[in-house]
């Protein structure tokens, strides 16, 4: 260690005040770094685990594979892991109360793949053998069939086949004219265990058949499941193995070498962020902003510290130029004094990083845990080795940058000068002349104090910096989160129901007797007929977007039994009924006059409309009618023509944002009798939608229900979640700023006590003073808001365009934040100036004019 490195020691030991403000400066930063980056892990990890519980960990899924085919992929490099499952067959369900589901789906599969696959046990074990079964919970509740473990039971296996003999599999929703079990084998089954009703891969909404589970059956073709050596190269090995050219164009490629296959989204989506080139665009942006913004921060708190420091050992420095010490070994005395700050400051940071969001996944999971994932209890947390190597690099790269400009000041500048102190003091006549208004109002303190301020350029510009980047980040991560939260509310909307079924399957008798029940406010009833669109040909009327592609027209021919295209254009409408209460309410809720359009119908056509020009999504109109305009369109064979009674930019109720590229136009059931309507959907508005639910469910099995109020519970948890982590974030940042600028201002007041000592010497009384401490508060919060505010603007709109480039909801500037930033950097600054001032008033004025050292 040489004689420098051990005076910068020295230095820091004996300036123990500023060693100390640095040091939490560095802490600050690196765990706001370390914080974030940690967060941002956890939660994937969190999102991946979720998939995992939910689905099992595969990239992709192939069903009917041949065993020679699986041997071909257990040898292709880029697969990891197979495992696969047999599909036996379907069976008849004696005595099931599920007229839809009559059948049972027997699968066979050995223990590990039935773990890998995360079914869950409720009770049992897993079969030991072929004769040995597990069945889905959903037989006993949906299916009201009174199994238990221990019962003997016998199945005639077979193949669904249409009459005609095509093959039908759980895709295919049941018809009972028009299919039957074939090839059947007699098989009796112990049931071992019972299982959770498998998820939607599985058991999906209209799949005829409840899941069994067997083991040791072969069959000549097998489903199975990959998961890949590096799913970041997702989209060239599931290329390969599918035998397609490109990802892209797998949907549309015909030569594949297997066509029924199912790639995982949910868990790439989350484990190597799968994502649209725009939302990568999106995230990648937005991180960068984040990123900036941290080290922009972080840079000028701890440079502001050094310049400090610097200015204060000035003369320091010029001694030893005097004495033979050269620019370099200054400028690496400065740095060594940086890097020894930062050995303490950053591993205190990232452990306090760390530290915080233990805390703060600890207080959530408490409060929120069961409410944020579907199949995991609340966030995970993570550290990964990425997160603090990228907060150790970001730390450095922020000391270092923060101490460079000082230790170039320090060694550039002559030794003389250095020892004169002249640098930090700029005299120009001109400059110095004072405005006839400051001194009017604020007398002799006031004309020392504008003087003052243009003679140390320097100090002033520190202190008005540390103001201005405090008030920056402030709007404009106030921005990002209004933002944010802006575009949450096109996927999150205020309904006016809880509760949603489909109806297609529920008799009328039971949709009376759900919409009777005691705890039903009110109710809404949305009826389609599906089999006949409203077919728009007139394309003078259909706005064109290159990705919303017209359709072809065709006409039924009854003699060949085929659709014959006639080489015209068209968009295809779907007609919606309301019962006449509900079309009523859905009347006002768009604010048209019920009495005017009640033999019209209302046009809701907004679509979501990639641009290629713009690179985002918008929200546009598919037609161009407006109200009192009549739409004549094909419905069916004949022609049907409807006036548009209003034009909605909001869904009827239970598709309020469906976006449909052809478009909607609902009616008023009672005017439309005789269009052959069916019950699609039920919207219910109650008091206690879990308690109806249930209720529900005792009337019928026969439909899904949704619970709007339980998945409004799970996303206002997930958001006040997002919101807790992004206020702390501001939290953090205020506090970064707050003591930069608190060091700032305390530091110029101590070094200016000489000063300030003398003009009290020669008679400046305490009023004026205070007016020039006063008119100096006053020029550091004016020209540090007017930049402030306006860098905040920049900022704003900033976030704006990286949010943009997903979906473009306009930009919404938050003028309560730069209130708040007005109100609290003139609170903020005036307290610090009195608290600065308090301690040299306390001070002896001949004793600071003769010390030479602060």
């Amino acid at each position: 260690m040489n004689v420098l490195e051990k005076l910068s020691i020295k230095n820091l030991n004996l300036n123990k005040k500023r060693t100390t403000s640095t040091v939490i400066g560095i802490i600050l930063s690196c765990a706001l770094i370390c914080a974030v980056a940690t967060m941002v892990t956890s939660f994937q990890a969190s999102l991946v685990q979720n998939a995992i519980s939910e689905t099992g960990y595969y990239h992709l899924s192939i069903s009917n594979v041949t065993k020679e085919d699986i041997k071909q992929l257990e040898n292709n490099r880029d697969i990891n892991e197979i495992y696969s499952m047999s599909e036996v067959g379907y069976a008849n369900l004696k005595n099931s109360q599920n007229e839809y589901k009559p059948y049972l789906k027997v699968l066979s599969m050995d223990e590990p793949t039935f773990e890998y696959l995360k079914f869950k046990l409720v009770e049992g074990r897993f079969p030991t053998n072929d004769n040995e079964i597990v069945i889905s919970e959903h037989i006993i509740t949906d299916g009201e069939v009174e199994y238990k473990i221990g019962d003997q039971i016998t199945l005639d296996i077979g193949e669904r086949k249409t009459l005609d003999g095509y093959d039908l599999s759980s895709s295919n929703p049941y018809n009972k004219d028009d299919e039957k079990l074939v090839n059947t084998t007699s098989k009796e089954f112990t049931i071992v265990g019972i299982i959770e009703r498998p998820d939607n891969s599985f058991e999906g909404y209209g799949d005829p058949s409840y899941t069994t589970i067997t083991t040791g059956i072969d069959t000549e073709t097998k489903d199975v499941y990959i998961s890949l050596k590096n799913p970041r190269d997702y989209k060239t090995s599931i290329s390969e193995i599918l035998g397609a050219s490109e990802y892209d164009d797998i949907a549309k490629d015909e030569n594949l070498k297997y066509t029924d296959f199912n790639i995982n989204d949910e868990l790439l989506r989350w484990e190597v962020f799968a994502f649209s080139d725009n939302t990568i665009s999106m995230l990648y942006a937005m991180s960068g902003i984040v990123i900036f913004i941290i080290i922009f921060t972080s840079v000028f708190c701890i440079r502001n510290s050094f310049a400090i420091s610097t200015t204060e050992k000035i003369k320091m420095y010029g001694m030893l130029a005097s004495i033979g010490a050269t620019k370099k070994q200054i400028r690496k005395s400065v740095i060594f004094e940086a890097m020894l700050i930062g050995l303490i400051g950053i591993p205190i940071g990232i452990l306090s990083g760390i530290l915080a969001d233990y805390v703060l996944i600890c207080i959530v999971n408490n409060l929120l845990g069961e409410f944020l994932f579907n199949n995991i209890d609340g966030i995970i947390l993570k550290v990964s080795g990425f997160a603090i190597i990228l907060s150790i690099v970001l730390s450095i790269i922020t000391i270092y940058l923060s101490a460079i400009s000082s230790a170039r000041k320090a060694s550039k500048v002559s030794p003389i000068e250095n020892l004169k102190g002249t640098d930090e003091i700029k005299i120009n006549a001109k400059k110095l002349k004072v405005p006839k208004i400051i001194s009017k109002v604020f007398k002799t303190g006031g004309v020392l104090a504008y003087k003052n301020l243009k003679r140390s350029k320097k100090k002033y510009r520190t202190t008005v910096i540390s103001l201005t980047v405090s008030i920056f980040i402030f709007i404009a991560m106030n921005s990002f989160i209004t933002n944010m939260f802006g575009l949450t509310d096109l996927y999150y909307t205020d309904y006016d129901y809880n509760l949603i079924f489909y109806g297609t399957e529920v008799s009328n008798e039971e949709i009376n007797q759900i919409v009777s029940l005691e705890d039903v406010e009110e109710y809404f009833l949305l009826y389609r007929n599906g089999a006949n669109l409203l077919r728009i040909t007139d394309t003078s009327k259909i706005n064109e977007y290159d990705n919303i592609p017209l359709d072809e027209d065709y006409y039924f021919d009854e003699q060949t039994q085929e659709n014959v295209y006639t080489g015209e254009e068209s968009s295809d409408i779907i007609i919606c009924a309301l019962d006449d209460v509900s079309f009523k309410k859905y009347a006002e809720k768009i604010g048209a006059n019920y009495e005017d359009i009640k033999s019209s119908g209302i046009l809701y056509d907004t679509c979501m409309y990639y641009s290629e020009d713009t690179k985002n999504t918008q929200i546009v109109r598919r037609y161009k009618y407006k109200e009192n305009d009549t739409i004549i369109g094909k419905y069916g064979k004949d022609e049907l023509s409807i006036k548009v009674g209003a034009v909605a930019d909001i869904g009827p109720y239970g598709i309020e944002n469906s976006y449909y590229d052809g478009g909607y136009l609902i009616v008023d059931i009672d005017e439309y009798k005789d269009m052959n309507w069916e019950l699609y959907l039920v919207s219910i508005n109650s008091d206690n939608p879990d308690s109806l639910e249930d209720q529900i469910k005792n009337i019928t099995t026969k439909t899904n229900i949704t619970n709007l109020d339980e998945n409004a519970r799970a996303e206002r948890a997930m958001i006040l979640v997002v919101k807790i982590f992004l206020y702390g974030f501001i939290a953090v940042i205020t506090l970064i700023g707050v003591t930069n600028i608190f060091n700032t201002i305390t530091s110029n007041m101590e070094l200016r006590q000489k000063e300030f000592a003398s003009l009290k010497s020669i008679g400046m009384t305490k009023k004026e003073f205070n007016r020039m401490i006063n008119l100096e508060t006053i020029f550091y919060c004016t020209k540090a808001l007017a930049y402030g505010i306006i860098l905040g603007l920049i900022g704003t709109f900033a976030m704006y365009k990286a949010a943009s480039m997903k979906i473009d909801s306009g930009i919404y500037i938050t003028y309560t934040a730069i209130i708040i930033s007005i109100v609290f950097v003139f609170i903020l600054v005036f307290a610090i100036m009195r608290f600065s001032m308090s301690k040299i008033n306390k001070q002896n004025i001949i004793e600071t004019i003769r010390n030479e050292n602060i």
